[in-house]
């Protein structure tokens, strides 16, 4: 189990750093995209906290460095994703992971497959999550 409450700022925090350093690296791109779509507000958190937690996430996971997920890897993710309950918050993870792992430009193999086993984990699809996007840019008028 996480160590996080459930629905948490810090829970849907740490899911959405293990996509975003699953490769191993923290490119600017990717903080740019998360200070575009005001990510931290989104999630409850600050930018500073967002951070703290994901520079001491970096340092303890290396998944980037394997091109698929060991049995401990997958416990690891699964612990993060079972304390993201809300149907609606665990869209907005999705949503905000697949901008930061497209925002280099390149989807490395390891956050595919981190992304890949949120979808399913949690019984979302791609398109789900692309009209989640789509939402958020062209919000519905009144």
């Amino acid at each position: 189990m996480s160590e996080h409450a459930i629905d948490s700022p810090e829970a849907l925090a740490q899911v959405l750093i293990l996509a975003v350093v699953a490769d191993t690296e923290f490119d600017a791109r990717e903080l740019a995209i998360l200070d575009e779509l005001d990510a931290y507000a989104r999630l409850g958190t600050t930018r500073e906290a967002f951070l703290r937690q994901a520079l001491a996430h970096a340092q303890s996971t290396r998944l980037g460095e394997r091109g698929y997920l060991r049995m401990s890897d997958i416990a690891q993710i699964d612990a993060a994703l079972e304390a993201v309950r809300d149907p609606a918050k665990r869209l907005l993870v999705c949503r905000l992971a697949a901008s930061v792992i497209t925002a280099d430009g390149r989807v490395h193999d390891v956050e595919r497959l981190v992304f890949d086993h949120m979808l399913c984990r949690w019984g979302l699809t791609r398109s789900m999550v692309s009209r989640a996007m789509l939402a958020d840019r062209w919000p519905a008028t009144a």
